[in-house]
C-alpha cells in the first residue's frame, strides 16, 4: 500500500522543502507548503483578518481548494530549483496562525487536502492534524543549528550571524506555536514515522528513503 498523503515538518536550513518537492515530483503528488496556501488564499480573496467573513460565504472552502490545485500545479512547473522559502515567509506564516479563526480554517484545508489524497503537505502542523489518519506518512527533516545556519546563509546570501539568528528564531517560534496549540514538542519523535538528519543523510538518500517508506506504509 502506498501512503495517500505525506506530511513534512522541516527545520529551517535542513533542506526539507527541497526534499519534499523531490518526493512529490517522484510520486506524482501535489505539493503544498506555506507559500502555496498563502497564495491560494490571496487568490480566493481572503486574508487572516477576513476569514470569519469569508467563512460565511457559501462554497468558500471549495473555492479555496480549487485555487490550491491551480497554484500547486503552477508552482511545481515554474519552480527554478529546490531552495527553501525565505525566513520572512516562515515568520509571516507563523504569525498568521496566531489568529485562532485563520488557524482553524487552515486546519480544515489541510484535512481536506489529506482526504483527497496524493498530497505532500509541508508545515501547517500537519504532523499533528494527521496523527491518526490511515495512509499518512509523517516525516521530520532536521539537523544541527551549525550546519543549518551554513546552508541557509549560502542559499539566501546572508552573513553567518544573520543566518544563525534566523535559524534560532525560527526554531523558537515554531516550537512555541506547536506547544501552545497542540501541547506537544515539535521534535518529539513519537509525532513522526520517519526522522531524517540531513547533517549526515544526503538529500538524495533522504528522498529515496521517504519514497520507500511511503510505498510500504499501512
Amino acid at each position: 500500500m502506498t501512503a495517500s498523503v505525506i506530511s513534512f515538518s522541516v527545520q529551517t536550513g535542513s533542506g526539507g522543502f527541497g526534499i519534499a518537492r523531490r518526493v512529490s515530483d517522484r510520486l506524482g503528488f501535489r505539493y503544498y507548503d506555506w507559500e502555496i496556501t498563502s497564495e491560494a488564499a490571496a487568490r480566493a480573496g481572503v486574508s487572516p483578518n477576513e476569514v470569519i467573513a469569508a467563512e460565511r460565504v457559501p462554497g468558500f472552502l471549495e473555492r479555496m481548494m480549487r485555487r490550491l490545485g491551480a497554484v500547486s500545479t503552477v508552482s511545481l512547473e515554474t519552480s527554478p530549483g529546490f531552495s527553501e522559502p525565505s525566513p520572512a515567509m516562515w515568520s509571516t506564516a507563523i504569525q498568521s496562525l496566531t489568529s485562532d479563526d485563520y488557524r482553524q480554517f487552515i486546519e480544515r484545508v489541510v484535512i481536506e487536502l489529506a482526504d483527497r489524497g496524493e498530497a505532500v503537505i509541508v508545515g501547517h502542523a500537519s504532523q499533528c492534524l494527521l496523527r491518526d489518519k490511515p495512509g499518512a506518512l509523517r516525516v521530520l527533516v532536521h539537523g544541527s543549528p551549525l550546519l543549518r545556519t551554513e546552508r541557509l546563509a549560502a542559499e539566501q546570501g546572508l552573513d553567518r550571524e544573520r543566518a544563525a539568528a534566523m535559524v534560532k528564531q525560527s526554531d523558537k517560534d515554531r516550537r512555541e506555536l506547536i506547544k501552545r496549540i497542540h501541547h506537544v514538542d515539535l521534535l518529539n519523535a513519537e509525532l513522526y514515522d520517519l526522522c531524517l538528519n540531513t547533517d549526515r543523510v544526503s538529500f538524495d538518500l533522504a528522498t529515496e528513503t521517504i519514497i520507500a517508506a511511503a510505498q510500504e506504509i499501512a
